[in-house]
């Protein structure tokens, strides 16, 4: 038989969130999901596969720089964001 310690969580009694804040735009959003689909392209397309890896990663790059872009002006003010750092 196995004993269960329950301890209090340091978050008990603090309300749960149902769905997430916006981070982007309809338009920003629409380039990330653009970006996506174009690297799942390239990664899907048979051939040189040298060329549409390099083509993928260029276009995975640029989603996680449009993310990037949508998340900054949610995110908080912090030592670690303000030096570069995330």
């Amino acid at each position: 038989m196995t004993k269960v310690i329950h301890l209090p969580s340091p978050r008990a009694g603090t309300p749960v969130h149902t769905s997430a804040p916006a981070i982007s735009t309809p338009a920003q959003q629409a380039a990330i999901e653009n970006a996506l689909s174009m690297a799942l392209y390239f990664i899907r397309q048979p051939g040189d596969a040298v060329a549409n890896v390099w083509a993928a990663t260029a276009r995975t790059n640029r989603a996680l720089t449009l993310l990037k872009q949508a998340s900054q002006g949610n995110a908080l003010a912090s030592t670690a964001n303000t030096m570069g750092r995330v």
